[in-house]
């Protein structure tokens, strides 16, 4: 079910999703080839091809969260008479919570939002395998998306906040507990089969090496901003709502939006990702992404 509602988000229309790719990660293909690449060659163990992979598996992730947030940016600045409006700044826990089944749902999905977030970062990069580290670099994404939304009239929650940390510590559990239990189940390695299970017989093992270069050491933080920063300042709406509209149908058919009917809904589609349309009442297609992080 999640990834047929995936599929019909990414789909809906494919020049508005490569679009937004694009912004998301323009900056950090320049931080790869210009700076990366260079401090790459200088290590003794340099980065590999599946590291990489697993980088753009987490910016194809961060695509999703932008689809579903409706980050704010800097082209939504004064089309408001007001640049922050303190009535749609939510600062009391909970203070939103009507105490129904229904109104668990939008904290269930923020938790939900984010899990991905913990796990990826600790199947990329091992040290970050702190739940500290993780919760941290959860509490800060969250929080910039929450200060972008104060731009487009999203709306901005405290809870939010805390339930998109929480999910990105939760999505950091699981790998830890799903890579606990399967490093106990490997083999023992040639130096176990050599020395034994005795502590005096096995050898010394060697710390770590740390990355002598300052981008390797923070690379995931780089990655974060700069797929925030080229959203928050490439993306436009007014860009987005004029580019070709055609998406993919329920049978997988290409179908080109050529009246004008059709070319209104990406437009409103992509006046709703913007918050433009916070006040109105969504339409039934729109009505899925109904996510704030």
């Amino acid at each position: 079910m999640i990834f047929r509602w995936i599929f019909d988000l990414l789909s809906s229309s494919i020049p508005l999703t490569l679009y937004l790719f694009a912004c998301a990660t323009i900056l950090c293909v320049v931080f790869q080839l210009v700076f990366l690449r260079k401090a790459n060659h200088r290590e003794e163990k340099p980065l590999t091809a599946k590291h990489f992979a697993g980088v753009y598996v987490l910016l194809f992730y961060l695509l999703l969260v932008y689809l579903v947030t409706g980050v704010g940016t800097v082209w939504d600045i004064g089309r408001y008479e007001t640049l922050i409006r303190m009535s749609e700044v939510h600062l009391i826990p909970f203070g939103t919570y009507d105490g129904t089944i229904v109104g668990t749902a939008p904290y269930l999905l923020n938790i939900y939002m984010t899990i991905p977030l913990g796990f990826l970062l600790a199947l990329i990069w091992p040290r970050l395998r702190s739940v500290k580290k993780v919760a941290l670099i959860g509490l800060s994404f969250s929080l910039a998306i929450e200060l972008s939304q104060l731009l487009n009239r999203r709306g901005s929650t405290v809870d939010d906040l805390l339930m998109n940390t929480l999910g990105t510590v939760l999505g950091y559990l699981l790998f830890m507990g799903l890579y606990t239990l399967f490093t106990r189940r490997r083999k023992p390695s040639s130096c176990q089969a050599k020395y034994g299970n005795s502590p005096e017989a096995s050898p010394t093992p060697t710390k770590k090496k740390r990355y002598s270069s300052p981008l390797l050491m923070h690379e995931p933080i780089i990655y974060l901003i700069c797929s925030f920063v080229g959203v928050f300042f490439l993306f436009s709406s007014n860009v987005a709502a004029n580019l070709p509209s055609f998406g993919l149908g329920a049978t997988g058919d290409v179908y080109v939006a050529d009246n004008q009917e059709n070319h209104e809904y990406i437009k409103g589609v992509v006046a709703e990702i913007s918050g433009a349309q916070r006040d109105g009442p969504p339409s039934a297609q729109q009505s899925s992404r109904g996510i704030e992080a």
